[in-house]
């Protein structure tokens, strides 16, 4: 007795090949409907020049916030935590060191000795996170920290006014736009 023949065998090849053209078909579709939605880029005029100095990248979450610091005092131990925060701020990728007549936060650090007779040892220093609008206009308070600061701790206490200030310019994120 000869093998039986089944048509279904023929029919499945013949549903296979259809739906792989039609997916050939649809996947070319796909990516020119892709390629049309895209923008053209903007061609550059013939006489307009490159910059030479390249732009500073943007934070993380795409912001970089103005920061400025106001420090008066004369003791060693603050004015060195100011310096260092001035420095750090400098290096930042989320926040720049600014004075222009901007919207930005405003550090306000006040420093004393801690003990008069040892003006070298130690500071003890209070810090207020202001937003200023503009130079003139009123500044609005958003936060205050105390402590106290000596040259071995001068770095870490830095840094955590630092960490402060980026989640301060986090929360407050909405005031810079």
């Amino acid at each position: 007795m000869p093998p039986r023949f089944s048509p279904a065998v023929p029919l499945r090849l013949a549903v296979l090949a259809a739906l792989f053209a039609l997916a050939l078909m649809v996947v070319p579709a796909a990516g020119q409907a892709q390629q049309q939605a895209k923008p053209a880029p903007e061609a550059k005029p013939e006489g307009q020049a490159i910059p030479d100095t390249p732009k500073r990248d943007m934070g993380v979450d795409g912001r970089r916030t103005p920061v400025a610091i106001e420090h008066t005092d004369t003791d060693v131990v603050g004015t060195r935590l100011a310096y260092h925060l001035k420095e750090l701020l400098g290096r930042s990728s989320l926040m720049n060191l600014t004075t222009k007549d901007e919207k930005k936060l405003v550090l306000v650090i006040r420093t004393r000795e801690e003990f008069t007779g040892r003006p070298a040892v130690s500071s003890i220093y209070s810090v207020a996170w202001l937003y200023s609008a503009k130079d003139g206009a009123l500044r609005y308070f958003l936060s205050a920290d105390t402590g106290i600061v000596d040259a071995v701790t001068l770095e870490q206490t830095v840094e955590a006014l630092l960490v402060k200030t980026d989640k301060m310019a986090a929360t407050y994120g909405y005031l810079f736009q």
